[in-house]
């Protein structure tokens, strides 16, 4: 009840700032993606929905979502915790084809990114722990409570197999969300990444 309440406070907050964006669509270029990309990247979008113009006024950056990819053959396939994406398996943690991660009803930008700083093998380990909360529900919370929402489900994997990973938590005061929460630009602004990709490509 509390993030409903939360998100209706700020739509009527936002609704004025809401405009039309370019969607994303399958392009010839995603063909492209299983050569660059490696089970343990992450992926990156900012969405179109309420949720996601939320995420981006609070926490700052590109992109409102991020999860992890899971496999490349015979699809690229992504873990990720959301609300919506996933209208038969809301507010949980679900596997999404990319087709799914970056349709256009979700999807303004995204890209891909490689964590250096982890190992093959921990990349796999982080996987497989990723893929034991299948399920689980969504909980959007403080650091100290209780939690699992997109981002604190790869932190809290990653930091079992390697301890030292440390992110930025950002303060918030808004109503029924107060304390400290991690956004996805922690993660694009953390130092030891790659960027592999990006959709519209930079120029």
């Amino acid at each position: 009840m509390k993030y409903c309440r939360f998100f209706l406070i700020i739509f009527i907050m936002l609704v004025n700032l809401v405009f039309a964006s370019e969607p994303v669509y399958l392009s010839n270029s995603t063909a492209k993606l299983p050569y660059l990309i490696k089970v343990g990247d992450w992926i990156f979008r900012k969405g179109v929905q309420t949720d996601s113009l939320i995420v981006n006024q609070l926490g700052g950056g590109d992109f409102s979502h991020i999860g992890m990819i899971i496999s490349i053959n015979p699809e690229i396939r992504i873990i990720h915790a959301t609300t919506s994406d996933d209208e038969d398996n809301p507010n949980q943690v679900i596997v999404s084809t990319l087709a799914e991660f970056i349709t256009p009803e979700l999807a303004e930008t995204y890209a891909i990114a490689r964590p250096n700083f982890l190992s093959e093998m921990q990349k796999q380990n982080i996987v497989d722990d990723l893929l034991t909360k299948k399920g689980q529900a969504f909980v959007l919370a403080p650091r100290e409570e209780t939690h699992l929402y997109c981002t604190t489900l790869l932190f809290d994997s990653i930091i079992k197999f390697q301890p030292d990973f440390n992110i930025e938590w950002k303060h918030t005061h808004f109503p029924s969300l107060s304390g400290y929460y991690l956004f996805p630009s922690a993660f694009a602004n953390y130092s030891d990444i790659t960027w592999l990709y990006h959709y519209p490509e930079k120029q």
